[in-house]
Order: C-alpha cells, then structure tokens, then sequence
C-alpha cells in the first residue's frame, strides 16, 4: 500500500467499492517476481495495488499527485509485469494520460461513481481475457466562474520526509513550482534531487489546521518572485561550527523539521558531548549552529569505537521539538 496517506486512503476506498461490486480480490498486496531489467540490472519484485490472483489481474489507482510525472516508471511498470503474464488495469485521475489498453481516465482528481463503473468494466474486460478499451471520463460542465482559479494545489503530506507536505504553486508562464511546507508548516522549501527539501523561507503555519493554510501561502506566494534563494537548513548551510566541524557527517537527507538523526564522526580527541558540543577534556572541538539549538537540536548518545579505518564516533542528533522564529531567513 502507499506509503503517503491520502493515496492509501484513496486505494482502500476504490478496494472496499470493488469488493461491494462483487468482485473477487486478493486480501493486501503481493509480491510479484519480474523478470530481468535492464536499467537497473536486476530482477524487480513489484507490488501493485490490487490483485485479482486467479485471473493475473493487477489494478494500479495512480493520483496525479504522485503519478505526474511517473509515465515512464508506470509504462515499465506495465511492461515488466506484463512479460510475466499479469495484465495491468489502471485508475488513472486527475487528467493523467492512458499507460496501457486497460486504463480508465478520469479528469476527476478522485475516484468517482462513474470512474468506479468504468473500472469495474475494464477489470471485467482483462478477466475474460477481451482486448483492452481505453475509457475516458470528462467532469461534469458548471457554469464558468468569473473567479480566477487558484494557482495553489493541493497540500497533502509528504511521502518520503517526516512531518512535512507537499505544495505545488503556478508560477509566472504557467510553471509548476513543486514546493514542501517544512516542520509541520513552519518553512517553505523546495526539493532538490534525492536529498531533504532546501529552505526558502519562514511560514509560522505549525499548530494551525491544514484548512487554513491556503490563504497565507497564497498571500506570500503570490508577492515573493524568487523562489530560488534556498539554504540547506532554516539558519544556513552549516549545521555544525569549529575547528573540527568538517569531521562531521551529515547526509544530504537530514531532516532538519524532523525529530532526530543518526550521525557518525571522525573527530579527533573527542572525549564527550555537552548536549551542544563536542569536547576534549573541556574544549570544544566542535559545536551544534546557534540555529540548531534555538531550532531545538542536542547531541546525546555519543559512542567512541573503532571500525576498519580507525576511531570514529556515533552519536544522535535530537530535537526537542522548540521552535524559534529567530531561524528564519530574510
């Protein structure tokens, strides 16, 4: 199942509307062995989100959230369980385009009673073994609103990073700006490669329910034109100063909004850990950022050992869950 809860949400709905309907489903997800991939050299196991075993049927509910830009992932995805006899059913919403032969489209961004009677006749289709049809679902006319639609999407949690949420945003030329509110709100930021969000600035939005986000960032999105100045964390590019603060290793996906961290060190002579530095015999080798601590952060749990090249230390980064807006960036 989907590890973002919205989608998972989505996916036992779409199941349980499947079971009513009488259709005979695998209970959870399973396993299937693929064959050989070529661009990554092995042997994948996928998981889809329904099965129905007994007629090698997998159904894929794909949210244009998290499918948007995913089409090739989805065709290999297709491809690779098809060499393996599976046939691939897939919900596609939000406006996605079609993958395989199976698919339903809908415009919706959720799964309505149509796009459920669609898939319900698609499943039928690929069970009985008749050649794929592709259905696609408009959304009802309304009458046009002389209200500008909103340049600001949906807001849902993140999938990969703790206690944070998506944010999408259009920017000047009809852009797509893929924004992460941090620290349960209190930092917009920005994703970039496979490591944690980089920050832009601050929002103040944690404690206030997710309904009301909408119009501040709105507010603030709509005035600030670069949303390209980012740092690595709310205060800067350092998490540790000092002489031997370059011995210290923190990787790239450090969650600075998250509540804590396993780090390593080479630090030399370290004999102890005040909670906001590093020391040999009572001086500082090197110490936590003053925006760490204000943002909360500690050291605990030091151990001095020894591995294959030589002395090193573990340690645990731990926030107390203090928040400062001394953090936040100009």
């Amino acid at each position: 199942m989907s590890k973002n809860p919205s989608t998972s949400k989505m996916e036992e709905g779409v199941r349980q509307k499947l079971l009513d309907a009488g259709l005979k489903l695998h209970k959870g997800r399973s396993a299937i062995q693929c064959g050989y991939e070529a661009s990554r050299d092995n042997h994948p196991v996928l998981s889809p989100d329904i099965l129905i075993k007994s007629a090698k049927v997998a159904v894929e509910i794909d949210s244009d959230f998290t499918h948007a830009d995913e089409f090739i992932k989805d065709q290999l995805r297709n491809q690779l369980l098809g060499e393996v006899g599976w046939t691939v059913v897939r919900l596609r919403l939000g406006g996605l385009s079609e993958v395989g032969p199976h698919d339903v489209l809908s415009e919706s961004t959720g799964p309505t009673k149509a796009s459920i009677a669609a898939l319900i006749e698609a499943i039928g289709d690929a069970v009985a073994g008749r050649p794929g049809t592709v259905r696609r679902l408009t959304k009802a006319v309304r009458p046009k609103s002389t209200k500008e639609p909103s340049r600001l999407g949906s807001i849902s949690p993140h999938k990969y990073t703790e206690n944070a949420f998506y944010v999408s945003w259009i920017g000047d030329g009809n852009t797509i700006e893929r924004l992460v509110a941090m620290d349960g709100g209190n930092y917009l930021a920005v994703a970039e490669g496979w490591g944690a969000p980089r920050f832009i600035c601050w929002l103040g939005l944690a404690g206030v329910p997710r309904t009301q986000w909408r119009t501040p960032l709105i507010e603030l999105l709509t005035v600030k034109d670069d949303l390209g100045s980012v740092s690595r964390f709310p205060w800067g590019d350092e998490l540790f100063t000092g002489e031997q603060a370059s011995n210290i290793r923190i990787f790239d996906k450090f969650n600075a909004g998250g509540a804590d961290w396993d780090a390593t060190s080479n630090l030399v002579g370290v004999d102890a850990t005040d909670g906001v530095a590093f020391t040999a015999q009572g001086k500082a080798l090197a110490q936590l950022h003053d925006g760490a601590v204000d943002a909360g952060w500690r050291l605990e749990d030091l151990v001095i050992t020894a591995g294959m090249y030589g002395p090193y230390q573990r340690f645990r980064l731990v926030r107390n869950g203090a928040r400062s807006k001394l953090w936040a960036l100009d």
